[in-house]
């Protein structure tokens, strides 16, 4: 449910510790600074860099937490649960209330946890195997998985939004079945 937000958030977090510890390392080692200091900010600095362990394993980590908190602020399994009962609709074995607002609450829980370990695969694959082969990392940042990720939902977004629009002004659709209907209405707004 969160898309592709919870990389989004991840990524540009973690531009400010590698920024701030190169900027700490450089004023060490011109200010002459303590030898302990220009060390441990060198590896801070070196550390904190895109495709190193300790950066892969705190994208990972925000990835996890932003897609659970995105969704929380989202999806509302009280609010849910609350159309069900004035729709009329209920979740089979579950009486409408609080008890279905559980048991939203339960497989939203295990669905995010799903959705939140293949975002930070698809995020951090491409790093992983660009720093096993030498490719800088920013590269297979653009060409890879996020990037395509971005793509594809801002493409999806955009279809859903034309075909809101056709719809809104009683035309079939934009990918609908029957187009070639002569009864369609917008083969009829052309031939008539």
């Amino acid at each position: 449910h969160a898309g592709v937000m919870p990389i989004v958030f991840a990524s540009s977090l973690m531009i400010f510790p590698s920024s701030i510890f190169a900027w700490l390392q450089t004023r060490a080692i011109q200010g002459g600074s303590a030898e302990w200091w220009q060390l441990t900010t060198s590896f801070l600095a070196i550390n904190s860099q895109m495709g190193k362990f300790p950066y892969i394993f705190c994208e990972i980590l925000m990835i996890f937490f932003f897609s659970y908190f995105w969704t929380t602020v989202q999806f509302s399994p009280d609010e849910m649960s609350k159309q069900l009962k004035q729709s009329g609709s209920f979740i089979p074995g579950y009486r409408p209330g609080p008890r279905t607002a559980e048991y939203l609450e339960t497989v939203m829980e295990r669905i995010t946890y799903v959705g939140a370990g293949f975002l930070a695969a698809i995020a951090v694959i491409p790093t992983v195997v660009s720093s096993s082969m030498g490719i800088p990392p920013f590269v297979s940042q653009f060409l890879g998985g996020t990037g395509l990720l971005i793509v594809v939902s801002v493409g999806l977004d955009l279809i859903q939004r034309i075909e809101a629009n056709l719809l809104m002004r009683n035309y079939s659709g934009f990918l609908a079945q029957g187009a070639n209907d002569s009864k369609s209405p917008r083969i009829r707004s052309r031939t008539s």
